[in-house]
């Protein structure tokens, strides 16, 4: 019987943790997400400045801030990613 017990005290705590590290997964996924969802977005946006022919061409530090912003977005998503 006190076997049992154990057995069962055992099983409790390992059930205990199992659950503890899928809500510390769940809540990393969650912010990855939101991470990659956010950089997605400036991608997004960044090109369809430089893209866009109906309007007046980016003047070159323009295009080059653009870019430099899209870039530091790929950099974070592939961290996100990792």
């Amino acid at each position: 019987m006190e076997e049992n017990l154990q057995q069962l005290l055992k099983q409790a705590d390992d059930l205990r943790d199992g659950i503890q590290k899928i809500h510390d997964q769940s809540k990393t996924m969650g912010y990855n997400a939101v991470g990659i969802r956010e950089c997605a977005e400036t991608i997004q946006r960044c090109l369809k400045k430089v893209g866009n022919n109906k309007i007046a061409a980016l003047a070159s530090r323009d295009k080059r801030k653009v870019y430099a912003e899209m870039e530091e977005a790929v950099d974070q998503l592939m961290e996100l990613i990792n």
